[in-house]
Formats: structure tokens, C-alpha cells, sequence
């Protein structure tokens, strides 16, 4: 299915869209458009999932995310938006945790907006600015991974970031649902679906729901006997 078909499909405009004040509803499935880009790990003999969050937009949730992942052995994804301060204000924080490849940086573009609506040197100028914002600040090359905002991607996205060597466009197979605020109870429940092997879970560091319930995230990990990895992790490179 086409973007535009799937937005008039889920009574979303493409201003709606392109604004960023997108339904909850739409979040959660957009990935459902997707093509060819990845929403579950590779087969292997551990059970396993991927530990992503996007955007960053608060500095106390970034900050706790990186704590929790140090405190408890974890290792996670951060797919950032660049354009925001706490990749700036947590540097100190985090940096050592990026060098040790316990959390991997993944791009989710300089601006955040649905790069459906781009053209391809907009598409690229969005991932590079980011790229290279994390070049300086990090001192990493986070090629190949990238996250589409909004999950807004096709085969014009893909060939467009392919081209500057972003070729692994990750989506997910599970939610937290928390990219704005959410009730504890539907939290919890999107968790408890998401947290499975070869997952791909998506979260946000865009406020304190998540850091809320770290520990009851943690015993769905431990309970089903689940580790944590890195894209590189499961992916090699």
C-alpha cells in the first residue's frame, strides 16, 4: 500500500503527519506500510531481542536510560534525533557507554520530519546532517542503521539512503506506545506483547513513562529469559 493510500486509511492527514501530531493509533502500526525494511532480528540460539529508543527529547528521560542500561548489564539502541539538546547535555553520560558498544547510536535523521514528503537530497541531507552530528559529538560512524520518523518510509527512502550508505532501514515488531504520554495499564500491556524473541521493541526517551516502569520492564526480560542486543549485535556490523 502506498503512504498517501495508508494515511487516508487511518484518517491521517499528510500535514498531520508531516507536522508530527500523529495518533498513538497510527504510531503503532505504521511499520504495517513498510517495504523492505527490517522488523525482527536474524535467527539465533539465544533468545533475544532489540532494545531501541527514539527521539530524546528529554533530557531526564535519556538520562535515566543510560543509567538503567549501566546499572543492570543491558545494551540498547538509541536512534537519535539530532536536532534536540540531550545528545548534547548527556554526552558526558553517555559517551562512555557508546565507546564501550554497550548502547549503539542509530540515525533517526537531523529534523525529524516524514521523509515520504522529501526529495532524495532532502531525504540524504536529513541523514547526513545527523550522521555527522553524531561523527563529532561521538566520534562513531552509525552507518548502516537508520530509523525513518514516524516510520514513514518507501522504495524512494530506501534508495535514497541506501545511496550514502545507509542501508539497513529499521522499523520494529513491537511498541511501548510512549512517544507521548500513556496510561500505565496500556503501557504495560503493549510491553508485554513487544518484549518477545527476535523483537525489534520500539520505546522513546521523550518523557518519564518508560523510566516509570523500569522495573517491571526488567522482570518481563528476566522472566523469559531474554537478553538484550545492540543492531551491530545481531546484525554484525
Amino acid at each position: 500500500m502506498e503512504r498517501r493510500d495508508f494515511l487516508k486509511v487511518m484518517g491521517v492527514s499528510l500535514a498531520t503527519a508531516a507536522s508530527g501530531a500523529l495518533p498513538q493509533t497510527f504510531l503503532d502500526v505504521a511499520h504495517a506500510s513498510s517495504v523492505n525494511a527490517i522488523t525482527r532480528l536474524p535467527e539465533s540460539d539465544t533468545a533475544r531481542f532489540a532494545w531501541t529508543v527514539d527521539d530524546g527529547c528529554s533530557p531526564d528521560a535519556v538520562k535515566a536510560y543510560i543509567n538503567f542500561v549501566a546499572d543492570n548489564y543491558l545494551r540498547l539502541t538509541f536512534f537519535v534525533y539530532a536536532g534536540v539538546s540531550p545528545w548534547q547535555t548527556q554526552r558526558k553520560l553517555l559517551k562512555p557507554l557508546v565507546e564501550s558498544g554497550q548502547i549503539q547510536l542509530a540515525n533517526h535523521t537531523m529534523r525529524h520530519p516524514l521523509l515520504t514528503k522529501l526529495t532524495t537530497k532532502q531525504v540524504q541531507k536529513e541523514l547526513m546532517d545527523c550522521h555527522n552530528f553524531m561523527e563529532r559529538n561521538y566520534g562513531i560512524d552509525a552507518k548502516p542503521y537508520y530509523r525513518p520518523p514516524y516510520g514513514g518510509i518507501n522504495a524512494a527512502v530506501i534508495d535514497a539512503a541506501a545511496d550514502i550508505g545507509y542501508t539497513k532501514p529499521m522499523l520494529w515488531s513491537g511498541t511501548l506506545g510512549d512517544s507521548g504520554n500513556i496510561g500505565s495499564a496500556k503501557f504495560m500491556t503493549l510491553a508485554n506483547r513487544g518484549m518477545r524473541d527476535h523483537g525489534i521493541v520500539l520505546g522513546h526517551a521523550n518523557n518519564m513513562v518508560a523510566p516509570n516502569h523500569f522495573d517491571r520492564l526488567l522482570e518481563i526480560v528476566n522472566s523469559r529469559g531474554l537478553s538484550t542486543v545492540t543492531l551491530t549485535d545481531a546484525f554484525g556490523e
